[in-house]
């Protein structure tokens, strides 16, 4: 009879297979994924709130910020995700749907974007800014629950060599997560 599956069965064929520096590999992605989504928090509720009091000049200005950011920072780590984690995680049983639909919510992410940059109105922007803000939260919570899990039990994937190719993004993003944390 086989054993049922249980997190503890989880952690324990992850931890039979992996080494502490796939287990750092994991945590810093999971580090990273909370930075850029409070630096987006922050960058959507600045422009919220000057779009809520009438400011066009602000709100152009938060758009344009925010917007950078996402060029920057946002856009240029899902590409990395798409060319160094998914491909591993879609070798993985179950992990080919999974990673379908990753890069189908990486594709309204860019679209997001985009409609946020192209806004015309302030009610237009915000309210693309906050649905970008709740796609790409639900997003990370599949990454950091879904995906990465999937890569740590697989036996045959090195979490810290996949993610090599990441380093420079997530060590860039580190840097300047903090300078955009606050948008001026």
């Amino acid at each position: 009879m086989s054993q049922p599956y249980t997190d503890h069965t989880l952690k324990d064929r992850t931890h039979d297979t992996h080494t502490l520096g796939d287990d750092a590999a994991a945590e810093a992605i999971r580090r990273h994924h909370a930075e850029l989504a409070a630096t987006l928090r922050d960058h959507v509720t600045a422009l919220v709130d000057a779009a809520e009091v009438g400011s066009s000049r602000q709100t152009w200005q938060r758009r344009d910020q925010l917007t950078a950011w996402l060029h920057d920072e946002l856009l240029p780590h899902a590409a990395a995700e798409e060319s160094a984690l998914y491909p591993a995680a879609a070798t993985q049983p179950g992990g080919r749907l999974l990673v379908d639909g990753m890069v189908a919510e990486h594709r309204t992410i860019t679209e997001l974007a985009a409609e946020v940059e192209a806004a015309r109105t302030p009610v237009h922007v915000a309210t693309a800014a906050r649905a970008l803000a709740a796609v790409f939260e639900v997003h990370l919570a599949k990454e950091n629950d879904l995906i990465l899990p999937l890569l740590e039990a697989a036996p045959d994937v090195s979490l810290a060599d996949t993610v090599a190719g990441l380093h420079a993004v997530l060590g860039r993003a580190e840097s300047s997560a903090t300078r955009c944390a606050t948008p001026a």
